[in-house]
């Protein structure tokens, strides 16, 4: 690890959290609680839609959708509880080599953050499924930031939070196309996606990533 790095800037679902379509499921199903009448026709469209705009903030793609804040909303607070009783009830298990990973950062003395497009409620709720509490610096969601991807708000106050001299000291690493444009757009010095997620290659590569390795177990390699 470079001594200039200062700060790993993860994203949650597909990156370092399996995901195994839990994020698409719990869409569906907060659709057809929120909109069974729209859902009934236009459920492929939609789902379509969720894959590829997959990591920005739930209420950006809700609204993007629905056309109205008050209908996004509603269909956000269905999405929320749904990921959360199927989390609650099944749990949730980490990418392999994932809190490796982390510790061998923290170890290092590189700060580690988690960036996501869920709300604290569900954030909370996977960390501590996963125990993770005292291995994260810092974790941020969209509202807490005031944006969320592929806006870098979240990255900036990733940055900010634990002292970060510059974005080039910082990596950011993702799964999907929203990651790849917020590192862009922060200016992080690496951008690494990873391909245990929503997002193929070739599109990571066009949407800005530096380099693209299999899953975040390879990070130490990718650098």
């Amino acid at each position: 690890m470079s001594n200039s790095i200062e700060l790993v800037a993860f994203d949650v679902a597909g990156t370092t959290v399996s995901d195994d379509g839990l994020v698409i499921k719990s869409f569906q199903l907060a659709f057809q609680k929120a909109e069974p009448e729209l859902w009934d026709y236009k459920a492929e469209e939609m789902t379509q839609y969720a894959i590829d705009t997959m990591g920005q903030s739930k209420i950006e793609v809700f609204t993007a959708l629905l056309g109205s804040a008050e209908r996004a909303t509603r269909a956000v607070v269905a999405f929320e509880d749904a990921y959360y009783e199927i989390v609650s009830r099944q749990g949730i298990s980490a990418i392999a080599g994932a809190e490796a990973v982390i510790n061998s950062l923290r170890k290092d003395g590189v700060k580690v953050a988690l960036t996501t497009g869920f709300s604290r409620k569900t954030l909370d709720l996977i960390i501590e499924k996963l125990g993770w509490r005292e291995i994260l610096d810092f974790t941020v969601t969209p509202q807490e930031a005031g944006a969320g991807r592929p806006s870098p708000l979240m990255l900036e106050a990733c940055g900010e939070a634990v002292g970060v001299t510059s974005p080039l000291s910082v990596i950011a690493v993702g799964d999907t196309i929203s990651d790849m444009e917020s590192g862009i757009a922060y200016g992080a010095s690496q951008i690494i996606g990873v391909l245990t997620g929503t997002h193929d290659e070739v599109q990571l590569r066009k949407a800005g990533a530096t380099s693209v390795i299999h899953s975040v177990a390879d990070f130490k390699t990718s650098i």
